[in-house]
């Protein structure tokens, strides 16, 4: 049941993404239902996880049982989370302390992006040589450059690991469905999304 929970509660994440690329419901209505549900999915993801942050694995999501704690600086807090075992703490703790290291790459390349195309969704009228497909390509190929690298080499790192994992994201969305399924997604989102942006940069030269 609480895996299921966790599914429901994340799918808003795949949803504000077809939204913003899509526009199923046209441009304006998608994008502000887009941002709506993007700003106010932490207001019941995040409690639901941090009450389950004790007794779920942080990786895989199963019972964590009385497997070991992961402390992390996460914006906005500090938080304690468990791992089912010490090979899916180590897991955790390695994609984490990848992506502190990486911070400012991924900070630009998911905040920057989101930014820059929310402005020229907004500015639209008054770039008419930018098309909705051209801002849709650039979020594509922003998100995808940033995404793809942590689900590829962050699983691979040796890097030391610092006692303290203070990665720049929150942690509460990987805790609803497990870190190995949202690294699975951004490989498969991210490798779809760079081939898409890739091919309309290159119809666009031509």
């Amino acid at each position: 049941m609480q895996r299921a929970m966790g599914i429901l509660l994340f799918l808003p994440v795949p949803v504000v993404l077809l939204l913003f690329t899509r526009a199923p419901l046209g441009l304006g209505p998608s994008v502000a239902l887009g941002l709506a549900l993007m700003l106010s999915h932490r207001l019941y993801a995040r409690p639901y996880a941090l009450a389950r942050a004790d007794s779920r694995c942080l990786w895989c999501a199963a019972e964590a049982g009385d497997g070991p704690r992961l402390a992390i600086d996460e914006p906005p807090a500090t938080t304690s989370w468990r791992a089912c075992s010490p090979i899916h703490a180590e897991r955790v703790a390695r994609v984490l302390a990848w992506a502190g290291r990486h911070a400012v790459w991924l900070r630009l390349g998911i905040l920057g992006t989101l930014l820059v195309f929310l402005l020229a969704t907004l500015l639209a009228g008054r770039w008419p040589d930018v098309s909705a497909a051209d801002r849709v390509a650039f979020f594509r190929l922003g998100i995808a450059s940033s995404v793809l690298p942590l689900s590829l080499f962050a699983p691979l790192s040796h890097g030391a690991v610092p006692g303290r994992l203070r990665p720049p994201f929150p942690v509460h969305i990987q805790a609803l469905i497990g870190t190995w399924a949202v690294l699975w997604l951004f490989r498969l989102i991210g490798l779809a999304w760079l081939v898409l942006g890739i091919r309309h940069v290159a119809e666009r030269l031509q």
